[in-house]
């Protein structure tokens, strides 16, 4: 359990680590970088000795759930899964926050289940180009109390979306040495048309080499930093 400087969220949980690449957003992943720079490792591994991490966690705090691997990736097993869930659903006073590449996964996993997870389990999906709105498509049929989409890196403009059942939208450019440009104005797009129907949205960054995440250094009308509401 780590605290992290990613601005949406208090703290990184681990239970698994590594992944592997599935689309264009992967190309540099950060996660990757960051094994291989410790000589680490980036097959999927499973680390249960991790799960009892969350009994230590304050409440109120909003946790992101396997910032260095993916849930959903092929290689987790169900009884991973099953203990991650289970402790989550025990620790109702903290978020959750579950991002994937794959949803077609999650979904399957939930619907196996019957699974409607508990209110303060927020499920997202990441997209970076138009080619993966589809991944969004699925997320709208998951079980689940908080939906979000997370557009980063974002890569290209996404043109027109239903944000239908989303709840939270974050936007960001890429980071790192490799990093592609994003243009602000698929961010003001994504925003437009998020506030048009409604959906809370978190622009995290602009991108490049050192991005940064203080607000006062974006253009005004990016300075917007929202949470969806869990009432």
């Amino acid at each position: 359990m780590n605290k992290t400087s990613i601005s949406w969220t208090d703290l990184t949980w681990n239970p698994v680590t590594g992944c592997s690449k599935v689309s264009e957003g992967c190309k540099y992943c950060y996660a990757e970088a960051l094994s291989k720079r410790f000589g680490r490792s980036f097959e999927v591994q499973e680390h249960f000795g991790r799960i009892k991490q969350i009994e230590k966690v304050p409440s109120g705090s909003k946790v992101f759930v396997n910032s260095m691997s993916d849930l959903f990736h092929e290689k987790v097993s169900e009884t991973m899964k099953d203990a991650v869930f289970s402790v989550m659903a025990k620790r109702k006073d903290v978020i959750f926050q579950v991002l994937t590449k794959r949803p077609e996964n999650m979904k399957a996993y939930l619907d196996r289940h019957n699974a409607y997870p508990t209110k303060n389990v927020w499920l997202g999906v990441s997209i970076e180009t138009i080619n993966h709105l589809d991944r969004m498509d699925i997320l709208k049929q998951v079980n689940g109390y908080i939906k979000f989409v997370s557009f980063e890196p974002l890569l290209d403009d996404i043109g027109k979306v239903d944000f239908s059942g989303i709840n939270w939208v974050i936007i960001g450019g890429e980071s790192g040495i490799n990093h592609r440009n994003m243009d602000i104005n698929w961010a003001r797009n994504i925003i437009k048309q998020a506030k048009e129907q409604g959906v809370a949205v978190w622009f995290k960054q602009l991108g490049g080499l050192k991005p940064g995440g203080d607000l006062k250094n974006f253009p005004e009308d990016l300075r917007i930093r929202e949470f969806p509401n869990v009432s």
